[in-house]
């Protein structure tokens, strides 16, 4: 079984240039942590401000493993920090992963 989240969540945008550094560390520690497959936040191209969220995980074990990384804890800190909000996010266990 697979984990994936996937969601959005909104800056103000004139925030967005604060944002990015963070966006970018926040991408690159996810991915090299164990068990993650992929780790996406992306600006909205036609929505200034609204960022997707891609997240994919081997496991909940994993995923626990992110959520209470350092680098998780930093981004929840700037997040606060540039105000970062209307998150919405929704988590699909997935039992038949398979690449098409």
């Amino acid at each position: 079984m697979t984990v994936i989240l996937a969601g959005t969540i909104r800056v103000a945008p004139e925030r967005l240039a604060d944002l990015r550094p963070h966006l970018r560390a926040q991408v690159e520690g996810s991915r090299a942590e164990p068990g993650c497959l992929d780790y996406a936040l992306s600006e909205d191209p036609l929505d200034p401000g609204l960022i997707r969220v891609y997240e994919h995980f081997v496991d909940e074990d994993a995923l626990a493993f992110h959520r209470a990384s350092p680098h998780m804890a930093a981004w929840r800190l700037r997040c606060a920090e540039l105000g970062v909000h209307d998150r919405r996010m929704a988590s699909f266990d997935v039992s038949d992963y398979r690449t098409i």
